[in-house]
């Protein structure tokens, strides 16, 4: 496994708290969220778990913006707030390179984030090739670039690697773990692997039927072995089923 580079104080950001209280979304008549309470400190990761259909997705979508919501929803204090969100697919565009993908949406003077954020993912020479010439694994890395690149206060991720092989994916946790914890952003990340939830994150929730019927702290030193997270696994799995 490569080791995961440093990031540099030029993308670090603060995170930002998050305050929901008795939040609903619905699509049509179809409630998926049902009076959801939850609080995030600030620089917190939380994992969202659960069967499909619990209303993982549709929670991060809430806190993009994405959708109509009832009920309370604040994140940050008072200013601008800057959310990324990273999908399963890496949603790259296939006539740009990596370098230009990744500088999506950023000034011209903001540029040199876009080197600085491929530099610290590992893909140092490679600004110039097109999503073609990438691994799956290198485009999901593009893509992370792309969402660090803007310094977000909130980064929500909705299953990143579950379309990645098992190496490739273990090799994406331990970069991710790095960069998190140097960019210090709030990281919310929906996963239906749980060896995935525990070892990346602060506290686990398990969602269902729109609300939280678990919430659970992972309070294990980093970087955490499979080992280290068993008895949580199991708890959680004595949950789920």
């Amino acid at each position: 496994m490569t080791a995961a580079p440093t990031l540099t104080a030029a993308l670090a950001s603060a995170g930002v708290p998050i305050e929901l209280r008795d939040l609903s979304a619905a699509y049509g008549e179809h409630v998926i969220l049902r009076d959801l309470t939850l609080s995030v400190t600030p620089g917190e990761r939380v994992a969202l778990v659960g069967a499909s259909g619990g209303g993982k997705t549709t929670l991060l979508r809430a806190l993009a913006g994405l959708i109509p919501t009832q009920g309370t929803l604040h994140i940050g204090t008072g200013a601008p707030v800057r959310t990324r969100v990273m999908f399963q697919e890496d949603r790259l565009l296939p006539w740009l390179g990596a370098l230009d993908n990744v500088a999506l949406g950023l000034a011209r003077p903001e540029r040199h984030r876009a080197a600085r954020a491929l530099r610290d993912v590992g893909l140092a020479g490679r600004e110039r090739a097109y999503p073609h010439e990438l691994s799956g694994g290198q485009r999901q890395r593009v893509a992370l670039a792309r969402a660090l690149a803007h310094r977000p206060d909130l980064l929500l991720l909705d299953e990143p690697f579950g379309a990645l092989d098992a190496l490739t994916r273990a090799d994406m946790h331990g970069l991710l773990d790095t960069l998190l914890t140097d960019t210090g952003a709030t990281t919310l990340l929906v996963t239906h692997d749980l060896d995935e939830a525990l070892k990346l994150t602060d506290r686990v929730l398990l969602l269902r039927a729109g609300q939280v019927a678990l919430d659970l702290p992972v309070p294990l030193p980093r970087p955490r072995r499979r080992l280290d997270t068993e008895p949580l696994r199991a708890q959680l799995e004595t949950q789920l089923h």
